[in-house]
């Protein structure tokens, strides 16, 4: 035990000869806990785009579970950043509802289990700071493939393609070759473009534009402008100009253009050019 005099000179130590000492030290231990995400995780757009080390993890709960609903990387991470003790598969499960096959409310989420619930992510200082990335999904497209498909890569992925590094525009969805492709939604076909008239490969074709389609969609006044990309040759149902339905056939997947293998590019964007996660749009429950 301290004695009187030992406890003292403690006491001097810390609050006597230097306050301005104490309160450095203080600072910097803060700085280091935050450092170490204490705190919790703050999330932003370089974070979600730095993420080449999760993708791996992230696509193969989305293809064990994507038939349950949709989960977007953010939710995941907003956990998994915090406490990397929590695997991908438990975050994907714990944030979705799945009768509606849809997100729960972050709020809904921290309350289901106490693990979470316990976390500085669950705090409504965080939840408040973060809440652009943690919005609950607006289901207002159907789905571009009517089959089982496998996610080869998810929007925003940081990736390598034949030696080019870039962030993904949109999602991969891999499936066999003429699989029937579908509008997502009521619209106008702003562009049919079809170069390629074999279905091949970039590193046998050498041409990277290969066959797209491209539709505008207005919901609740809003512009949404939906790219196919990768179609097969001659395929398109449709032409420049047409008024089409959601789910009405506009062509069939390929391998053309930028690609390694037949798959469809599904990618949304905005009046302003900005890209969209095409997949929060889905109703996953139809």
């Amino acid at each position: 035990m301290f004695n009187k005099k030992k406890k003292n000179r403690l006491l001097k130590i810390i609050f006597g000869s230097s306050i301005l000492t104490t309160i450095l030290i203080l600072v910097i231990m803060i700085s280091v806990l935050m450092m170490l995400d204490f705190f919790g995780v703050n999330l932003n757009s370089d974070i979600l785009k730095d993420n080449a080390k999760y993708s791996d993890s992230y696509k193969s709960s989305l293809n064990k579970y994507l038939d349950k609903g949709y989960v977007p990387l953010s939710r995941i991470l907003y956990f998994y950043l915090e406490n990397d003790d929590l695997t991908f598969d438990d975050l994907y499960l714990l944030n979705l509802n799945e009768e509606t096959k849809n997100l729960k409310t972050i709020e809904e989420v921290c309350l289901s289990n106490k693990i979470l619930y316990n976390m500085s992510a669950c705090t409504s200082s965080q939840i408040e700071e973060n809440k652009e990335y943690l919005k609950v999904n607006n289901p207002i497209f159907s789905l571009p493939l009517q089959t089982n498909f496998t996610v080869t890569s998810h929007v925003f992925e940081e990736r390598i393609i034949y030696n080019e590094v870039d962030n993904h525009s949109g999602w991969d969805l891999a499936v066999p070759e003429e699989t029937d492709v579908f509008s997502v939604c009521d619209g106008v076909v702003e562009s049919v473009y079809f170069t390629q008239k074999e279905n091949t490969t970039y590193d046998i074709s050498g041409n990277k534009n290969g066959n797209s389609i491209r539709i505008r969609c207005n919901i609740d006044n809003k512009n949404y402008y939906i790219y196919y990309g990768h179609l097969y040759p001659e395929s398109s149902t449709i032409s420049e100009g047409d008024e089409v339905t959601t789910n009405q056939l506009i062509a069939k997947v390929g391998t053309t253009g930028f690609s390694t293998g037949n798959h469809l590019h599904f990618q949304v964007s905005d009046d302003f050019g900005n890209l969209l996660d095409g997949f929060s749009l889905i109703n996953w429950n139809n």
